[in-house]
């Protein structure tokens, strides 16, 4: 049973992934007054920044009409069945990552003290963060299922297309039930089905035996997405959507 803990991950992001949440084309060099925000932000995150990730395999799971069932909690969303279903998955992997309650509670006082746009550049630095943590908790999802020939699917969260945000709470609610451990650093679901801190995400990742399936269909896999530099266990070319 996979459970791994990391309450002080890497905090690398990589710049071509925080200029294309910025909103800056590909390619762009930054200069002037905004690459001193950007670098402000990625400066003050690395010596104040708290962000973790915690991941934790979850089994079984039970496949019924427009609906997964893990571990006897349902969640409606067509798409994450169809891909479990496609990929012929056994077995599912749960994984919490956050930025940290310091990167939002510097960003709500950075917009007290009438600081806008250093406020709008931390808060998509630690948007940033939460991506590179997804990937990083990929890449290490991925060593441990290649060592036990499995695949790892590619993750799917409530919010994205496809998958309600009202499944938020429920999802929250596995991680006490079935973990050994609690989480690295706080995280809440508000009634809305955000998260808090609001840098966080919840995620779950489909695991396959049928390594034929996974490497014929190259959409099964999260390789063409994932940008972990230097990944042994890619399946596929990196290429960003």
């Amino acid at each position: 049973m996979f459970e791994w803990i990391e309450p002080r991950p890497s905090r690398e992001v990589a710049a071509a992934e925080y200029q294309r949440l910025l909103g800056y084309p590909r390619n762009h060099q930054l200069d002037g007054r905004a690459s001193e925000l950007a670098e402000a932000a990625r400066k003050w995150f690395s010596a104040h920044g708290r962000p973790w990730i915690y991941a934790r395999e979850i089994a079984p799971f039970e496949l019924r009409p427009g609906k997964v069932c893990v571990a006897g909690t349902e969640f409606s969303s067509k798409r994450l069945h169809g891909l479990l279903a496609e990929a012929r998955a056994h077995s599912t992997v749960l994984v919490a990552v956050s930025a940290g309650q310091e990167c939002e509670e510097h960003a709500r006082q950075l917009w007290e003290e009438g600081k806008p746009d250093e406020f709008y550049f931390l808060k998509v630095f630690g948007s940033a963060v939460v991506e590179h943590l997804v990937t990083v908790a990929s890449g290490r999802i991925c060593g441990w299922a290649d060592e036990n020939q499995m695949a790892v699917l590619p993750h799917f969260s409530p919010g994205y297309s496809g998958w309600d945000i009202a499944d938020q709470p429920r999802l929250l609610d596995l991680f006490p039930k079935h973990c050994t451990s609690v989480f690295p650093g706080e995280l809440e679901v508000l009634e809305s089905g955000m998260l808090r801190p609001e840098k966080s995400l919840l995620a779950v990742f489909g695991l396959t035996r049928d390594l034929d399936k996974a490497r014929h269909v190259s959409r099964l896999i999260p390789c063409e997405r994932c940008s972990l530099p230097h990944c042994q266990y890619r399946r596929a070319v990196y290429k960003r959507s």
